[in-house]
């Protein structure tokens, strides 16, 4: 069903998307060096804001997506530093944490443009990952999130049970540390191992620049955090097939997690929910 939620459905949506009019909303003063940790959860920090220009209104295979990002002087940003081979990643999800989406949408005049699926009714929340070249130093990136709305019947899905393994397509995904409550607000290292049918997986393969990519969502806030893996630039493949993130955690509870491993071209998606004490 995770893996369903990238696919192209057999039938196809007439895709709208809503026009967003411009507001005169105050633009923080700048920021010289990053404030702090950014979720997702607001459309401003450190100076840098998310405009909408046209969100989804209704249900599509390809609905589209446009935003401008407004730096601190209120004129739309530029001078975007490339981050995992891309310089804006977007995710979208949807709030029961279904419809995981990793996008990369397109710089066109002034504003980003992608297109987005959306298959089913709910509210969903948009984050825009971005790092201003001149805060490239800080290693620490700003998202920015929005929200909409899709009115009408809605299929809502139950948060899966905590799991120390996962499968998807031909693959078997294993969490090495077994199932124990991670802590929150320190720095805690996840480890994941990808196997098939012949053991574990050699010939992983970089995926925009990296090996994996993790998102994590506090399952009550929907607060992001996005990892790549511990390794040293221009690594090889981890012959064993095991990745391992170095994250902190900022809230306790549940999150759901989404990994992107890439074999033989094709991205794969493995969702674990795990605790957060």
């Amino acid at each position: 069903m995770w893996l369903a939620a990238l696919g192209v459905s057999a039938v196809i949506a007439i895709s709208v998307a809503v026009a967003v009019p411009a507001t005169n909303v105050p633009v923080p003063a700048p920021a010289s060096v990053p404030t702090g940790h950014s979720d997702g959860l607001s459309d401003q920090h450190g100076g840098y804001r998310l405009e909408p220009v046209s969100l989804p209104q209704e249900r599509g295979d390809a609905v589209p997506v446009a935003f401008r990002i407004l730096g601190p002087d209120g004129a739309p940003a530029t001078g975007y530093a490339d981050v995992a081979t891309m310089p804006l990643h977007l995710y979208a999800v949807r709030e029961d944490l279904t419809g995981y989406q990793h996008l990369h949408p397109q710089l066109v005049g002034d504003t980003w443009r992608t297109a987005l699926r959306v298959p089913d009714g709910g509210v969903y929340r948009l984050y825009a990952e971005f790092t201003p070249a001149h805060l490239v130093a800080y290693g620490q990136p700003i998202v920015l999130g929005t929200r909409f709305i899709i009115t009408g019947d809605t299929n809502q899905v139950p948060l899966p049970a905590a799991s120390a393994t996962t499968t998807v397509d031909r693959f078997t995904v294993n969490r090495l540390d077994g199932m124990p409550p991670l802590p929150s607000g320190v720095a805690t290292v996840l480890r994941f191992q990808v196997l098939d049918a012949g053991g574990p997986v050699a010939s992983l393969e970089p995926y925009l620049g990296t090996f994996a990519h993790l998102s994590g969502f506090d399952v009550p806030t929907q607060a992001l955090t996005h990892v790549h893996p511990a390794m040293a630039p221009n690594a090889a493949a981890p012959r064993d097939g095991t990745l391992a993130f170095h994250t902190v955690f900022h809230h306790p509870g549940p999150q759901r997690l989404f990994l992107q491993f890439q074999v033989a071209g094709t991205v794969h998606l493995a969702a674990f929910t795990v605790v957060v004490s």
